[in-house]
């Protein structure tokens, strides 16, 4: 059990035994006496505090997680921005004709568009898995302008590119992926 989770641990037993301290203290008392009331509304106002508490509990759970993702994504786009710059001055520099550049502006433009991603809760580990998918796209696009794949790897670079896209759009429930 990592210490977030330990401590949230914690807190929600003590929220719980708090209330039942609150019921105990209720139900000793005489319904008819003026401190009743305020006895009864702190069980409330503490029985309210737990149930928020309580919905707000996965999302705590879950940040740890979400933050190191967030990492992931951030310099998985990056580190392609980087290389997508550094393969379009190795293709001019080893002489390549400019029609590399229809192949690797869009993707100095893509990566650079992935820079705005906003990880969420819901989607982290999606986007995750996205972000090392474009790194292994890297590696293709690398494979392909110097020469190691023929040319028509070109076709798995474009579909990559599509898959990539796709998953990187926002959910269907509006769990953007992007702002």
């Amino acid at each position: 059990m990592s210490a977030t989770e330990r401590e949230l641990t914690m807190r929600h037993r003590s929220m719980l035994e708090d209330l039942a301290a609150q019921q105990a203290r209720v139900e000793a008392l005489d319904p008819d006496r003026a401190e009743f009331d305020q006895q009864y509304a702190a069980l409330v106002e503490r029985a309210q505090e737990l149930l928020a508490f309580e919905q707000q509990l996965p999302h705590l759970l879950a940040e740890p997680q979400r933050l190191r993702s967030a990492g992931i994504v951030r310099w998985g786009w990056r580190a392609q921005t980087a290389l997508a710059a550094a393969l379009i001055i190795t293709a001019l520099a080893l002489g390549h004709t400019a029609w590399w550049l229809v192949l690797l502006l869009p993707h100095l433009l893509a990566t650079l568009t992935g820079w705005s991603i906003t990880v969420t809760v819901q989607r982290h580990r999606q986007q995750r898995v996205i972000a090392l998918a474009l790194q292994a796209q890297g590696v293709l696009v690398v494979l392909v302008v110097l020469g190691v794949l023929s040319f028509w790897w070109i076709i798995a670079v474009l579909l990559g590119w599509l898959g990539i896209g796709a998953l990187s759009q926002e959910g269907p429930a509006g769990q953007g992926a992007k702002k």
